[in-house]
């Protein structure tokens, strides 16, 4: 940590994404399929590009032209990708663990909420590391649930009749916003990063899947299949944070994420109704290790950290 790339690259954004595309590059996770290497940062130089073109040439022609222009070019302005990205890589790779360490205080406690380590810089271990975009699979325990619960959970009937077809997958791979991962003590963080959107109140085979239930179901299963340091994560010293503006943790009524939220913290037993194949699972002590940061905590924990906070001129699209 405090290791940052040395380089000629130029940053991706002064604003939104102050570090270079080599950079962010090593914030994504290992995958043993194959794919495009650079797939992942194709959409943010792209999103940069754009909004580069549009500062230079702002949006004319008729109105909807210039709407269209506009979306386009200061998309980045309420894209929770780069807000999540600039945030956290500011705050990993600043001098020493101090930053991190005063965001997961204030968003999980003083102490981490599970046994064997009694501060978070003992919870962040020796070479921690931070991932965007990665993708942890569908517990199989939640699969085989869903195929005996089709006909109350799926009630669209070519989605049902879909679902019975041999083979058809009913859930693919969580895509996490971020992963902070701790390989040699297993402590991990899963964010779930909102700047405008909601939640996902179900998913396409299960309406009573919500996209926070869904994250901290994938959060409670081990996967040993997956490459190193993913194959490290220890379920039991996992946590889950939500990542929003100030406004709507003040205002927790306004999104849906706020009622799940302070639902499933003041009784555990509802998060575990939505967890039913979960068995003999400390729902308590899971409900423990759920928390909800700011973009405004992050400043707090490191100044300039969200530097388009508090009237960048290029904010507000």
């Amino acid at each position: 940590m405090g290791n940052r790339a040395v380089g000629a690259d130029p940053v991706i954004d002064e604003v939104y994404l102050p570090f270079s595309s080599s950079e962010l590059a090593g914030h994504f996770a290992p995958v043993k399929t194959r794919g495009e290497p650079g797939r992942h940062l194709a959409y943010y130089l792209a999103s940069a590009k754009a909004a580069a073109e549009f500062r230079l040439q702002p949006a004319a022609g008729s109105l909807a032209e210039a709407r269209r222009a506009r979306v386009r070019g200061r998309q980045m302005e309420k894209d929770e990708r780069f807000w999540v990205a600039a945030a956290l890589m500011s705050l990993f790779h600043a001098d020493g663990k101090d930053p991190l360490v005063r965001l997961l205080s204030g968003c999980l406690g003083e102490m981490p909420p599970f046994e064997g380590v009694s501060r978070w810089d003992e919870a962040l271990g020796a070479k921690p590391e931070l991932y965007f975009e990665v993708s942890l699979p569908s517990p199989p325990s939640y699969q085989r649930h869903l195929v005996q619960q089709l006909d109350e959970r799926v009630i669209v009937p070519y989605l049902r009749e879909a679902a019975r077809r041999p083979g058809t997958r009913l859930e693919g791979a969580t895509k996490v916003d971020a992963l902070l991962l701790a390989p040699d003590t297993g402590f991990a963080v899963l964010f779930d990063a909102k700047v405008l959107a909601d939640i996902s109140g179900d998913v396409e085979f299960d309406v009573l899947r919500n996209q926070m239930a869904r994250n901290i179901d994938v959060m409670l299963d081990r996967n040993p299949r997956l490459m190193w340091p993913l194959n490290q994560r220890n379920p039991d010293r996992s946590c889950f944070v939500l990542m929003t503006p100030e406004v709507f943790r003040s205002n927790r009524q306004s999104r849906l994420y706020g009622w799940l939220y302070d639902g499933y913290r003041e009784d555990p037993a509802s998060l575990q109704r939505q967890l039913p194949h979960r068995q003999g699972v400390d729902f308590t002590s899971v409900v423990r290790r759920l928390g909800w940061a700011t973009w405004e905590d992050c400043n707090d924990a490191l100044p300039g950290a969200c530097p388009w906070l508090g009237g960048s001129p290029q904010a507000g699209g």
